[in-house]
């Protein structure tokens, strides 16, 4: 099955992903540098991932460009804003 990667803008985060915690995503930063985790919790202000190796990141909205999350799930079946 093939994957759909669906990308959400920095303004559009917390709206999208609020209550999706759990799931696995990319967070791209303005600097350029990504962060993969899994979503451990979100506010307006920030989010907190977890790594592989079981580190936490407390990441800035404001300072994100995107988060790009990897799914295979239809996409009638995804409710990101």
């Amino acid at each position: 099955m093939s994957k759909r990667i669906i990308r959400i803008k920095n303004t559009d985060v917390f709206a999208s992903l609020e209550h999706r915690t759990g799931i696995e995503l990319n967070a791209v930063l303005q600097n350029g540098r990504t962060h993969f985790g899994v979503l451990n919790s979100i506010t307006a202000e920030s989010l907190v991932i977890a790594d592989s190796r079981e580190h936490f990141h407390k990441l800035m909205i404001s300072d994100l460009y995107e988060i790009v999350l990897d799914t295979t799930e239809k996409l009638e079946n995804i409710s990101i804003k």
